[in-house]
């Protein structure tokens, strides 16, 4: 044991130790600032790095992922692995499932398809250190790009599961197997009432800054109406779901305690 840890030691002095991100959108964009209409200055994996320097980045994240997406992908080797999925599978009804599915790796279900993805992980990385995030709630989302593409927040179920269920499943069966999570869902204080200070909605032709939750019921043409957010609109994200650099930087600080605490440094 005691040559393991000289061994690590010797490793962190002598290069810097690298980091696969494994994600939706949250992870993606952080090397697409563009596809946030540059309202993203710096996304969480580069503040985290900054943060700790003796990391070395690999962005595996992939724009609209959900667990489904995952099950067949072949990882680098790393020296530590962070997971964080799920609002996705919300939005798209992939069903919760329980956590013997997840110990099983009993495909077709949330903590199933995590316990698959888990799986391989440690088939590429059979020493690396791994943590699992779970998603945050979220406001109205608004695509920057194309309005058309949008969806109602976490106040609401979608296709009858709740965000905060999926959130709290992933949670406890981690915790249940021993894997480090962090529990961003309850921690980064993300929620429809903070995702933005308001939505610009259009009623009886004159536009209005709503804030949650009086904009809920109000409707919205997102073919012909101005885009419901503004940059002064922005709060822990800039369009209803994907961080700001405010949201961005919550992430990272809580990451970047979590991976010191997981890697000891």
């Amino acid at each position: 044991m005691k040559q393991d840890v000289s061994e690590r030691s010797e490793r962190k002095n002598n290069r810097k130790l690298r980091w696969c991100a494994i994600g939706d959108s949250f992870t993606y964009l952080n090397d697409h600032l563009d596809e946030t209409g540059y309202r993203v200055t710096e996304g969480y994996l580069s503040r985290t790095c900054r943060k700790l320097s003796c990391l070395s980045v690999i962005n595996l994240g992939k724009n609209g992922s959900a667990t489904p997406d995952w099950l067949e992908e072949r990882f680098p080797e790393a020296d530590l692995y962070t997971v964080l999925l799920g609002t996705n599978d919300w939005h798209r009804g992939v069903p919760l499932g329980t956590c013997e599915d997840f110990e099983r790796k009993k495909e077709g279900t949330i903590l199933g398809n995590l316990g698959i993805i888990l799986e391989h992980i440690r088939q590429a990385g059979p020493k690396a250190k791994i943590l699992v995030m779970n998603p945050v709630e979220r406001g109205d989302f608004v695509y920057i790009l194309d309005p058309l593409n949008h969806a109602h927040g976490s106040y609401a179920p979608d296709q009858g599961q709740w965000l905060s269920d999926i959130a709290e499943g992933i949670r406890s069966a981690c915790e249940r197997a021993q894997i480090p999570v962090l529990d961003l869902h309850s921690l980064s204080g993300f929620a429809p009432e903070t995702a933005v200070r308001f939505k610009r909605v259009k009623t009886e032709e004159e536009y209005q800054e709503l804030p949650y939750p009086a904009y809920v019921d109000v409707p919205v043409d997102y073919e012909k109406d101005d885009y419901p957010y503004p940059p002064e609109a922005a709060n822990y994200t800039y369009d209803g779901l994907h961080p700001s650099d405010k949201g961005n930087e919550i992430i990272a600080s809580l990451l970047a305690e979590k991976i010191k605490e997981l890697l000891s440094l």
